[in-house]
């Protein structure tokens, strides 16, 4: 006689395992239109504070950011651009600063809700607004857990 009511406790203690283990996010980053449309990356809490986006975020201009985590995007474009959370209280925001070497080029351009926003510098991005890098379009949504 074999009794399998072992395989039915083990079940319940690994999801409960899982679920310690999880890790929770303040803020995520959505592609909602460009080549990887739906691709993702949360960032905050559990995860680093810090977002790099770009063709190749593992470039010699982001390489001092080794706790960032990192958002390839398909594009012509060598464009980057860092996204930090800034968190008081429970309120979140996104501080985005464009890291290209120049922004010449109309499609090299980092918007902010429609704004550009000039090689090196900053501005602050809230839930819901929506950020250009080359030809991708990326939302900042509160992360679901």
């Amino acid at each position: 006689l074999v009794d399998n009511n072992d395989d039915n406790l083990a079940a319940p203690a690994a999801a409960a395992a899982a679920a310690s283990t999880q890790k929770n996010a303040f803020l995520k980053l959505e592609v909602i239109s460009g080549p990887q449309k739906g691709q993702e990356v949360s960032f905050g809490n559990d995860y680093p504070d810090t977002v790099v986006v770009g063709r190749d975020p593992d470039s010699t201009s982001s390489r001092g950011l080794k706790d960032a985590a990192k958002l390839a995007l398909t594009m012509s474009s060598s464009i980057h651009a860092k996204f930090v959370i800034t968190s008081k209280k429970n309120l979140h925001s996104v501080r985005v600063t464009d890291m290209s070497s120049s922004s010449s080029s109309s499609d090299e351009v980092t918007l902010v809700n429609g704004a550009v926003l000039a090689s090196g510098k900053s501005r602050q991005a809230f839930i819901g607004d929506k950020i250009t890098v080359g030809r991708s379009i990326l939302q900042v949504k509160r992360a679901t857990a």
